[in-house]
């Protein structure tokens, strides 16, 4: 009854919105109160931080992070490109745990990855979080049309939004 009720609970992690924050100096960030409440306490305050996609930095509640592993798994460890890809997405992934203030490090690695130096602009994304040097994401921004992008006419959709 408990693992239905935790698997219940980790299914209704939802972070959204955006927070401005900055980097203490010893290279913390606070984790918004309102997500740290969202993240299930079968994850131990722990969250698994790695290199994304974008020049930003994603941060997976732990029992996430095991889906994202499972698939990962699934790719052939034979074939190259899917060897790189799990590399390139496992190799800078840490576990990070936030303390009694809802801090958590950053290794300097990441934070030379993302261009994170002293503001952060943390992202809620559903499932999972990100970091984001607040001039990267304006960079990103100026190159999107954003939700009057007409291409997101499909998804919308998909999606019945």
């Amino acid at each position: 009854m408990q693992a239905d009720k935790n698997l219940t609970n980790s299914l209704h992690i939802s972070f959204t919105g955006e927070y401005s924050n900055t980097l203490d100096s010893k290279n913390r960030v606070n984790i918004p109160a309102k997500f740290r409440k969202a993240l299930d306490p079968v994850n131990d305050r722990t969250f698994i931080l790695t290199r994304g996609f974008d020049k930003c930095l994603l941060l997976y509640p732990l029992t996430e992070w095991q889906k994202v592993e499972d698939q990962l798994g699934r790719l052939s460890s034979i074939r190259g490109r899917d060897r790189e890809f799990v590399r390139s997405i496992t190799r800078h992934a840490v576990s990070v745990q936030y303390d009694g203030q809802g801090r958590i490090p950053i290794p300097e690695p990441l934070l030379e990855y993302s261009g994170i130096s002293k503001q952060i602009s943390v992202i809620g994304m559903l499932k999972k979080i990100e970091l984001w040097d607040p001039e990267e994401l304006a960079k990103k921004d100026a190159q999107q049309a954003g939700i009057e992008d007409p291409g997101f006419d499909d998804l919308a959709n998909e999606i019945n939004f």
